[in-house]
């Protein structure tokens, strides 16, 4: 009976510990998850500061201001001269816990009204199977006037095309066989973001408001490069594999780039570029390196009216040529007959 009863304490004193550890496991983790430190990351803009970064990040998280600057300074060496946050160094990609929206709970003795989701685009011009995958993974079809949201993951098809008017009025063309994720599009005071990440496929962009300013969060991703912008228009593919007829592409290979009008900043794993007006350039692979180039517009879209004409002429005048030597040619033959 001795036994047994020591037995029970035992076991009752093992099964106490446990649950106190259990519960400081839980509070340790609660106080520690003030914000979410999943990783992300950004390449830091001309006139950007670590400040004026977490303000746009972070905005419904004023209390943990400092805690996050302190956690990207000690996680991002690289990129803090003397680990000082007010020397942060243009260029640099660092390492962000990832972004919060700041939503705390309502009251509950007070009425909460529903807030519809607010969209940060519509589409203006569709043409042919367009499509989005919410994150929510449910399918919507496009047609002109169909709103898209943040999360939404656009598709165009063989013969597919679709303009997006965003809500800061910036423009987006999508091309056929594409794929492009809105990660992030917030357009506030002291907070305007765009964040956009072209998967596959070809896309031309002209900026609206967003990415005017020097705080302003603007970045294309690809798979291999990243697009810093200030006010411009530019057009990139990457690894489109198929023309928009479905014909396999010879230029499938890699990430296109061309700067229509303004600037960029072309940002690979290895170096960084930058592209003025009327400037391209092709990146093959992750551990290539940017090479600026002269392309045809059939790279980016459809030849042009001027390509056209050209090979129009050409061909006629090939024709002309060759008629005489045709001609020559076939009276040969009757004779030898």
């Amino acid at each position: 009976m001795y036994k047994s009863t020591t037995l029970f304490s035992i076991l009752k004193s093992g099964l106490s510990g446990l649950l106190l550890l259990c519960l400081l496991l839980s509070f340790n983790v609660s106080a520690s998850g003030k914000f979410n430190t999943q990783k992300r990351y950004l390449y830091v803009q001309p006139g950007q500061s670590i400040f004026s970064i977490v303000k746009v990040l972070y905005p419904g998280q004023q209390d943990q201001w400092g805690k996050i600057i302190k956690k990207v300074v000690r996680v991002n060496p690289h990129a803090f001269i003397g680990a000082d946050a007010t020397k942060i160094q243009v260029g640099e990609r660092i390492e962000l816990p990832a972004t919060s929206s700041g939503f705390k709970s309502p009251s509950v003795n007070k009425p909460v009204a529903f807030k519809r989701i607010q969209a940060v685009g519509q589409v203006i011009k569709n043409r042919g199977k367009t499509f989005v995958i919410s994150n929510k993974n449910k399918k919507r079809d496009l047609d002109i006037g169909s709103e898209i949201f943040v999360g939404d993951r656009v598709f165009t098809g063989v013969k597919g095309f679709i303009r997006l008017n965003m809500i800061d009025e910036a423009k987006i063309d999508l091309r056929c066989n594409s794929e492009m994720l809105i990660e992030d599009y917030q357009l506030l005071r002291g907070g305007n973001r765009s964040v956009i990440y072209l998967i596959k496929g070809s896309v031309k962009k002209i900026t609206g408001t967003i990415g005017k300013m020097a705080d302003d969060i603007y970045e294309m991703h690809t798979p291999l490069a990243t697009v810093g912008v200030r006010g411009t228009e530019y057009a990139i593919r990457v690894l489109q594999q198929y023309g928009c007829d479905g014909s396999l592409d010879v230029n499938s290979k890699g990430l296109f780039v061309k700067v229509n009008r303004g600037a960029i900043d072309l940002k690979s794993k290895k170096e960084k570029l930058a592209l003025n007006v009327g400037e391209a350039a092709h990146l093959a692979n992750v551990q290539s390196d940017l090479k600026n180039i002269e392309v045809t517009s059939g790279i980016f879209g459809k030849a042009n009216e001027d390509d056209k004409k050209r090979y129009f002429f050409g061909s006629v005048l090939w024709l002309i040529l060759l008629a005489p030597v045709v001609s020559i040619f076939r009276k040969h033959i009757a004779y030898g007959n």
